[in-house]
């Protein structure tokens, strides 16, 4: 199972199976680190609307404007020169950055 998206769909949590990713347009390696911006909180800023609830509700609510939320960036580990002039088969139009996430059987260690 592949599908090119932000995070795995649902359907690949199935139980037996590993979930990896790769970079959607080379095929190389995907770095993941935390967002320096919010912390890997996903949340940057508060908004209280109308009615402020700052006494209240002190915390952040807004989703980090960079990471859209999710608290972490994810890179290709080529350099953009390789990934820019070796994209895999039908893959040329794919954009660096993209994630290709798929999956294979879980792997069990020997008992």
């Amino acid at each position: 199972m592949r599908a090119i998206a932000y995070s795995p769909p649902p359907e690949m949590y199935q139980p037996g199976l590993e979930i990896d990713c790769q970079c959607a347009r080379c095929g190389s390696s995907i770095h993941t680190e935390h967002c320096e911006q919010c912390g890997g909180e996903g949340v940057n800023g508060h908004d209280c609307g109308d009615d402020c609830c700052c006494c209240l509700y002190p915390e952040e609510n807004v989703s980090c404007e960079y990471c859209d939320g999710t608290g972490i960036w994810r890179t290709c580990l080529s350099s953009s020169e390789f990934c820019q002039a070796n994209p895999l088969p039908g893959r040329e139009n794919v954009p660096r950055g993209k994630v290709e996430w798929f999956t294979y059987p879980e792997q069990r260690a020997s008992e």
